[in-house]
């Protein structure tokens, strides 16, 4: 080998490196079972592709039409007193980010719709997880996790023998007895190797632009999914580059082929399988959320301080003190507003400031655990990378607390127009007033928008960091262990 690696770098005046890259490429283009592992994980990842695009398109067809229909119903109350209406309510469902067909992400956990009602900012509802069995979640195919799962794997089948097994059919000592420059050895083999699992991301980004452009052609491309892209795309190539880096470190080091490869499927499973179950026990342990029933308690505590519909509360009658003292009158019946329609703002709004503090706080504590969890990114990789793909996504937590947030921005703007309504015409009472149908139309719809890249790149700085510094560790491991490789 040492022979063949000088005479190709005189002639031809060819790198060394590139020379044992050739001679890596050409030894995997005649294994027969090289070139059909690559081939099956490329129709992993159009048939992963594949799922996402119908699973969205089925979504989306099912959210529009439930939306229209809700419409259609909001429309249709008729003549109806403006409060009543309010109660009455509509949905606000949530949108689904482009590259949702990628990584799921969050959204099979969260609901997909939030009722919007008068005097309550309820919970997310629809979570399509609970329709699926525990084998029909462990079963689901997604194209982050043939790029989290699958393709570390394949870096680690390809680098668990690089020097192990040519250490034990005895080319390794004999290259390094005829002077071969170890240095040469090992980059050659890191850019074979790094070639081909970058060749198989660069497919999967391809399968993915194209699936998006054929199946979904009422879908534009934008900025904002080339920004996403920019950040998905190199947080995954410096993962599975890690796991090869990691793989080269164990080759060169094991005393065996068969120990290197335990070793680094052992890794690969506590990476891929463990630790993030791991991790997302300890994060909730250490940062609790409270129960449902807790939460609910919780605001319905903090409401006891509002006077809501109740005439007698120490609070309504100093709300009712002040409105007449303001407007200088001493009977709501001389107000030249609707005291019910002022009451009903004032209710609504004191109670917009309890919902956005313990809807606040439970967003803190989840935005916590989502920071606990991916801690131990330095040791386990995925830990890491998941934050970066469902972010880069739009599937993780913040976007989802985002949709959260817009729904309610929207239930307060039915409040506000029905309360305004009520104070505009309903009179000293105002139980008594019924406004036109036409008001329903002229309020709108829930109409969502996606929020843009930028939500997606805050707060990934330590992900990347963490992502980045544990290839950096594989790659100094993997150069420090073969600049003077075991040679038996």
């Amino acid at each position: 080998m040492s022979e063949e690696l000088e005479s190709n770098a005189r002639g031809r005046r060819v790198s060394p490196a590139l020379v044992v890259a050739r001679r890596e490429w050409v030894e995997l283009l005649r294994d027969a079972r090289w070139v059909a592992l690559v081939g099956i994980v490329v129709a992993l990842i159009v048939a992963a592709l594949a799922v996402g695009i119908v699973e969205r398109s089925r979504q989306t067809r099912e959210r529009a039409a439930a939306a229209e229909g809700d419409r259609r119903v909001w429309t249709a109350q008729g003549p109806k007193n403006p409060h009543s209406a309010a109660h009455f309510g509509q949905y606000a469902f949530k949108p689904i980010g482009l590259l949702a067909i990628a990584d799921p992400g969050v959204d099979a956990y969260a609901g997909s719709a939030v009722y919007l009602e008068a005097h309550k900012q309820n919970e997310d509802r629809f979570r399509s997880a609970r329709d699926l069995g525990s084998m029909s979640r462990l079963a689901r195919l997604s194209f982050a996790f043939v790029l989290q799962i699958v393709l570390p794997l394949i870096a680690v089948i390809l680098g668990h023998s690089a020097y192990s097994g040519e250490r034990e059919r005895g080319t390794l000592p004999l290259a390094l007895g005829l002077g071969a420059d170890p240095r040469a050895l090992f980059l050659g083999k890191a850019l074979a190797g790094a070639s081909v699992l970058l060749g198989l991301l660069a497919i999967a980004t391809a399968v993915l632009c194209l699936g998006i452009a054929i199946f979904l052609p009422e879908v534009e491309l934008e900025a904002d999914f080339f920004a996403r892209l920019a950040g998905l795309v190199p947080a995954y190539a410096i993962y599975i580059l890690g796991f090869f880096g990691l793989a080269l470190a164990v080759s060169a080091a094991a005393r065996g082929t068969r120990t290197a490869f335990v070793s680094l499927l052992v890794f690969w499973m506590l990476n891929g399988f463990v630790a993030p179950r791991v991790a997302g026990d300890i994060a909730s342990r250490l940062q609790p959320l409270p129960t449902g029933q807790a939460f609910r308690d919780g605001i319905a505590e903090a409401k006891r301080a509002q006077f809501g519909h109740d005439e007698k509360h120490p609070a309504f009658v100093a709300f009712r003190n002040r409105v007449l003292a303001e407007y200088g009158v001493d009977r709501v019946e001389d107000l030249p507003v609707s005291f019910r329609g002022l009451s009903l703002r004032e209710d609504d709004h004191a109670g917009y400031r309890i919902f956005d503090e313990q809807f606040g706080r439970l967003r803190d504590l989840v935005a916590r655990q989502d920071r606990l969890r991916s801690w131990a990114g330095f040791a386990f990789p995925l830990l890491a990378l998941q934050p970066i793909s469902t972010a880069m996504a739009g599937t993780d937590n913040a976007h989802h607390h985002e949709f959260i947030r817009s729904a309610e921005l929207h239930r307060r703007r039915i409040q506000d127009a029905a309360s305004a309504e009520l104070m505009e015409h309903g009179g000293v009472d105002g139980r008594a007033y019924v406004a036109p149908a036409s008001l329903w139309e002229a309020i709108p719809s829930f109409s969502p928008t996606f929020p843009d890249a930028r939500l997606a790149w805050r707060g990934r700085s330590l992900d990347f960091l963490r992502l980045g510094g544990w290839s950096a560790c594989c790659w100094l491991a993997a150069w420090a262990a073969t600049i003077r490789p075991r040679a038996a």
